[in-house]
């Protein structure tokens, strides 16, 4: 139980050391930009006084830790600065946005599973049989067309030629939930198909592997079914680089969606982002940054925590 206790403090120890590391990064961006980002942001015509309140409000008037730990101060308290561009709160803006994203990261991921799941079953079942041949062909081109391009070709045919789907747009779903799945379609596609190919490529590797073990050859033998094989017996155990994949997406979809989400007009964390970069709202950036690091941390201690469900076998008290 001690040593149990203690590998949880250590875990725990390592996140929060991690998470002021990134927000220590944040706060440096303006300290690190050439120039002064005031007058990059103002322009060559801003005054002394703009520029003055300018960099107080990016905290460039005290030292980098000692803007730190105001912010983290502030942050404890829910106070994540105001948008340099609207004046509008950054906490409310993530309040906004974040369910946007959330909901765009799980249709894409039941989109993935959906397809990775038989394909890769089918594949480890039969290696080297046609469907393995063709799911290995076809997860190789995939991977190797970017995503943008699968989201215009989406739009083409579903928004353009069929005029089925919109191209663009968002409905929030507690105002209407029809249209809301109907502007979901397309970038959950776009964003679950190039997943389905890398998770089909890392389920099909784990299951060739499982299914070579004495425990599962031991089953077939004693005249198992094939699906209750490869469901009850081999999928659990090798399910658990799929469970990283998707807990670490969890936190990288805040900041990593900035692709799709700016091609289909979703008012998600991604598109703020960019808009941000753009604008050079720094408070906005900061906070993007950190509340991302922060959800990629608690992902990987939930992925952890959920490998002993999986697989009892996994010892973490040494760690």
């Amino acid at each position: 139980m001690t040593s149990r206790i203690l590998g949880a403090a250590g875990r725990l120890g390592r996140a929060v050391a991690v998470l002021l590391l990134v927000t220590l990064a944040a706060l440096t961006l303006p300290h690190l930009m050439p120039g002064s980002p005031a007058v990059a942001a103002l322009g060559p015509t801003a005054t002394p006084e703009q520029i003055t309140a300018y960099e107080a409000k990016l905290g460039l008037n005290e030292n980098v830790l000692a803007a730190t730990w105001r912010w983290l101060g502030d942050a404890l308290h829910g106070n994540l600065g105001h948008s340099l561009s609207t004046g509008v709160p950054v906490s409310t803006e993530l309040a906004d946005r974040i369910p946007v994203t959330l909901e765009l990261f799980v249709a894409a991921q039941l989109v993935a599973l959906c397809l990775a799941l038989p394909v890769a079953l089918l594949s480890a079942w039969r290696p080297g049989g046609s469907v393995d041949r063709i799911a290995t062909a076809g997860a190789f081109v995939w991977l190797a067309i970017p995503g943008f391009v699968f989201g215009l070709l989406l739009i083409w045919i579903a928004a353009v030629q069929l005029r089925i789907l919109p191209a663009t747009g968002w409905t929030p779903f507690t105002e209407d939930p029809a249209e809301n799945l109907r502007h979901l379609v397309l970038p959950a596609l776009t964003l679950g198909l190039t997943e389905a190919a890398v998770f089909t490529r890392t389920l099909r590797g784990q299951l060739l592997d499982t299914l070579d073990q004495t425990y599962v050859a031991a089953a077939r033998s004693r005249g198992m079914g094939t699906a209750r094989l490869l469901l009850r017996r081999a999928l659990r155990p090798s399910s658990l680089p799929l469970v990283t994949l998707i807990g670490i997406g969890i936190g990288t979809s805040l900041g990593g969606s900035v692709l799709v989400e700016t091609l289909f007009g979703v008012p998600g964390v991604g598109s703020l982002a960019a808009g941000s970069i753009n604008a050079r709202d720094f408070p906005v950036i900061q906070a993007v940054t950190v509340v991302s690091a922060a959800a990629v941390v608690a992902a990987t201690l939930a992925v952890d925590l959920l490998y002993r469900k999986l697989d009892p076998r996994i010892a973490h008290d040494h760690r």
